[in-house]
């Protein structure tokens, strides 16, 4: 590359690196903006000569000014009378309406961008968008893409994460199974469905979680899974009687080899006061009779956990009906659900929309769906995240989140399994109940010779952060993809394995591939805007790009295609790209 054309990647991505994104201090769980290359997310209305240019190169319309909801119903100014659909926008109305502010609504690109991710995991091309979601309702993309299978991997995937689960520590049907059971809970058809109420009650004691954890750990596991917070010294000391039973035999699995299965010990409650407690009410009690009163060998008393009858299963399942039970479990759900589409705890900002949503599930009996679709109408989460705002240094002194919508960054995962079908690749994953495969137990990743896991995609994520192994703890996504996305390596071998087949490749605009005019210049770059579905192309990213095709246009070494793939790197991990 000659010094010219190092000098134009330089300046093209200092260009692309320096503009806004709005004044939010951080993207999705507080990561700080400063370390990304940022980016403006707005799509402004004047187009100019790029903006013109991606639309003659994309082939269609660009969009830009096409609503995701309903704009026609005039502005609210007195919550006390305005009548509202959602329960989330009446009790949020007192601080975003009641404070003179009208959220605009995101438009279909934007909205299109935000569902796919969310409920998908996948960013849309702008062959998703014409399929997908163009000239459709917000509640009409909602409720389609909440009926895919996607959105009940995307749970489990969440909720992998609360379990920490892991076969290196558990056995492979354990963690099958309690995954299974969360799929339950966002199933699309009601007669497949179980109600957060029931899972509760039977997650707190499954032999995944049972077998996960080892003695106070479990309590205090437990409280952060369902309550989102550690158990205190008190509560681990005054609930573990009730778990005192359950232990751990070593076991050899057919296909996982070493593991453990869980049993009941009955044993440990020959003196009932030593699984009594008091914690919740007087008298709770898990005591399960010994089949084998007296035995000489101890094992008898020992109860395998599939050998459990119905009765027994009600009595040492007392820890999770209290759980199930207590209001605060609820609560933390809410909670953890306004974070995960949200990016921020609106829950403790606004105490009235957590409610509305704690009273919405006890009105529909625990339907963990219908809270997820209340959220994801709202328009605290449908409004435009391009917000203006005063700068203002202090950042205690910043306009609260919920006057915009969320401003998050994809996942690693995410992340890469959409650059990697930008690219033309198929779409790698993690199995997220298995970070490491044991043996040859069931699993879905693909395989490198008929048996052997293939860990590509999962070690190429975790150098982004993503893919956690839960041996420990979590790991931080979010700093290992702005970290690695500053290396040039990962970005340009993407954007190189581009194929003719590929949504981001531009030679099917291009008539010649040594041409340099400005027209196939632009349509290299345009059509990799238009490819990512960042449409129209924000206005400083069209500045950089005219004058990326004017260094091009006099470097005799540079054509569309080395242009494009410059292009591409930028766009990949720019912040238009990364945030939604």
């Amino acid at each position: 590359m000659t010094n010219k054309a190092i000098r134009f990647s330089i300046a093209f991505a200092m260009v692309v690196g320096a503009s806004a994104c709005g004044n939010d201090s951080a993207g999705a769980d507080g990561t700080d903006t400063d370390a990304l290359p940022t980016g403006d997310t707005s799509n402004p209305d004047d187009d100019d000569d790029a903006d013109t240019d991606a639309d003659a190169s994309s082939g269609g319309d660009e969009s830009g000014d096409e609503t995701g909801g309903d704009t026609d119903d005039p502005p609210i100014t007195d919550c006390d009378v305005a009548t509202f659909d959602n329960v989330i926008d009446e009790a949020m109305c007192p601080h975003v309406q009641g404070e003179g502010v009208q959220p605009e609504p995101a438009d279909q690109v934007e909205i299109c961008r935000r569902l796919y991710i969310d409920l998908l995991g996948i960013s849309p091309t702008a062959v998703d968008y014409e399929v997908d979601c163009k000239d459709r309702s917000v509640d009409e993309i909602v409720d389609d893409f909440m009926a895919r299978p996607e959105y009940v991997l995307m749970s489990q995937r969440m909720w992998a994460d609360v379990f920490h689960m892991n076969s290196e520590l558990t056995y492979h049907a354990y963690i099958a199974d309690l995954d299974a059971m969360v799929g339950q809970v966002y199933a699309p058809n009601p007669a497949d469905q179980i109600t957060l109420d029931t899972f509760a009650l039977e997650a707190v004691t499954h032999p995944a979680f049972l077998g996960r954890w080892d003695g106070l750990d479990l309590i205090g596991f437990n409280f952060l899974s369902h309550f989102g917070r550690d158990a205190s010294g008190a509560e681990r000391l005054d609930i573990f009687p009730l778990f005192r039973m359950w232990e751990e035999r070593e076991f050899t699995d057919p296909v996982q080899g070493a593991t453990h299965r869980v049993v009941l010990n009955t044993n440990n409650c020959v003196n009932s006061a030593l699984c009594s407690s008091d914690y919740w009410q007087a008298g709770d009690q898990v005591v399960i009779p010994q089949p084998s009163p007296g035995a000489e060998d101890p094992e008898l008393n020992v109860i395998d956990v599939d050998l459990l009858t119905p009765e027994q299963w009600d009595a040492v399942r007392l820890p999770g009906q209290r759980i199930a039970n207590s209001g605060e479990f609820y609560e933390a759900y809410i909670d953890r659900t306004l974070d995960r589409y949200l990016g921020y705890d609106l829950g403790t900002a606004v105490p009235a929309a957590r409610q509305a949503l704690v009273d919405l599930l006890e009105a529909n009996n625990g339907n963990a769906r219908v809270v997820d679709r209340e959220i994801l109408t709202a328009l605290v989460y449908t409004a435009t995240n391009s917000y203006d705002e005063d700068d203002k240094p202090d950042p205690s002194d910043w306009d609260p989140n919920y006057w915009h919508g969320p401003t998050k960054q994809m996942g690693a995962e995410v992340w890469l399994r959409s650059t990697q079908r930008l690219v033309g690749q198929v779409p790698g994953s993690c199995d997220h109940r298995y970070p490491e495969v044991m043996g040859t137990h069931p699993h879905s990743y693909p395989t490198t010779d008929g048996m052997t896991p293939d860990y590509a995609f999962r070690d190429t994520a975790r150098l982004l952060g993503g893919c956690p192994d839960r041996e420990s703890s979590f790991r931080e996504t979010r700093a290992g993809l702005i970290a690695a996305l500053t290396q040039a390596t990962l970005t340009r071998d993407l954007c190189l394995a581009a194929t003719e087949d590929s949504p981001i490749f531009p030679q099917q605009f291009i008539e010649d591939p040594n041409d340099e005019d400005e027209a196939s210049l632009s349509a290299a770059a345009n059509q990799i805007y238009a490819a990512a579905l960042i449409r129209p192309i924000p206005e400083t990213a069209a500045d950089a790009l005219h004058a990326g095709v004017d260094g091009c246009r006099d470097d005799s070494t540079c054509n569309p295609a080395q242009f494009a793939e410059h292009t591409c790197r930028l766009v990949i991990k720019s912040s238009d790209f990364l945030f939604y």
